[in-house]
């Protein structure tokens, strides 16, 4: 019959099956070649695939890579995370409450917090940086199909290359019609990752940001539930201004994925010291949707 390898498809940050965003998981990967790593994230077709392997270097636990349905390996992904730290629970493969994962992006340390019978895990990856956009944003905007930005805060562009686009309003995030080849040719020609719209408030009562990511040209038209753009987006808003802070912390509820059938919601806390961004935090539930096994050959 050729080679199987188990696998997992784990929706991540909701706590109810197909919300937030999918992500395929094998918790063993140590056999599996690059090529082969990257047919199976093209066979699962979500928009990032992780797989963990045993060798890590000094300081770290368990080795993590993640590939695109495009092929392409990136150096950091919150919900594939997400979704692995919670299938490593449920498979009883991690007992202690936080564990450091070796990635090419370097160390990213995830926590596990369990209360009332619920499951959150936290990405605790370093501080994120936000610097001025000075890129093409009249060309970004075009192929989104929005007029104007919000003036709540300048386009900024992350340490992963990820543009962060303020919009005037929830309604006119809900309203981008994007020309998907056309954003794939801006990204490309700026070496983005991807392009991000975020309005402040959300279609729930207390969220604090609702964001849109797209990165056609990685095979992700738009992603569901983006965890690593919020370990900056944070960073972004407090220098804009428009978060507020209780004892040196920063917290607040923000949505993604209404908009494709997949709500998807992310606890954000962003720790100052003397009034200054220090720490980061990404957290969120899971649930695995499917087990399975994959035919290799």
């Amino acid at each position: 019959m050729g080679r199987a390898i188990p696998i997992l498809q784990v929706d991540a940050f909701t706590s109810r099956p197909f919300g937030g965003n999918p992500a395929g998981v094998v918790l063993d990967a140590d056999a599996l070649s690059v090529p082969e790593m990257q047919r199976i994230a093209g066979e699962m077709n979500v928009a990032e695939t992780a797989f963990v392997g045993s060798t890590a270097t000094a300081g770290a636990d368990l080795r993590l890579r993640w590939f695109t349905p495009s092929g392409q390996e990136i150096a950091f992904c919150g919900h594939a995370t997400v979704a692995t730290a919670h299938a490593l629970v449920e498979a009883e493969r991690l007992r202690a409450d936080r564990i450091v994962f070796d990635t090419l992006g370097g160390p990213l340390a995830v926590r596990v917090e369990r209360a009332d019978a619920r499951l959150v895990i936290w990405l605790e990856p370093a501080l994120r940086t936000c610097h001025p956009y000075a890129g093409p944003v009249r060309d970004l905007l075009a192929a989104l199909g929005v007029a104007d930005l919000g003036g709540w805060a300048p386009p900024a562009l992350t340490g992963e290359r990820d543009v962060l686009l303020p919009l005037p309003a929830l309604a006119a995030l809900e309203r981008l019609s994007p020309d998907l080849t056309a954003v794939a040719r801006v990204a490309t020609a700026e070496k983005l990752r991807g392009v991000c719209g975020v309005a402040l408030g959300g279609v729930d009562a207390g969220s604090r940001t609702h964001s849109r990511f797209f990165a056609p040209h990685l095979g992700i038209p738009e992603d569901p539930v983006t965890g690593s753009v919020h370990a900056a987006i944070p960073v972004w808003l407090w220098e804009a201004g428009v978060l507020r802070a209780e004892g040196g912390v920063a917290r607040f509820t923000a949505e993604q994925g209404d908009g494709l059938g997949r709500p998807g919601r992310l606890r954000v806390e962003l720790s100052l010291e003397g009034g200054r961004p220090a720490r980061v935090r990404v957290g969120g539930e899971a649930v695995t949707v499917l087990t399975g096994t994959l035919r290799l050959d």
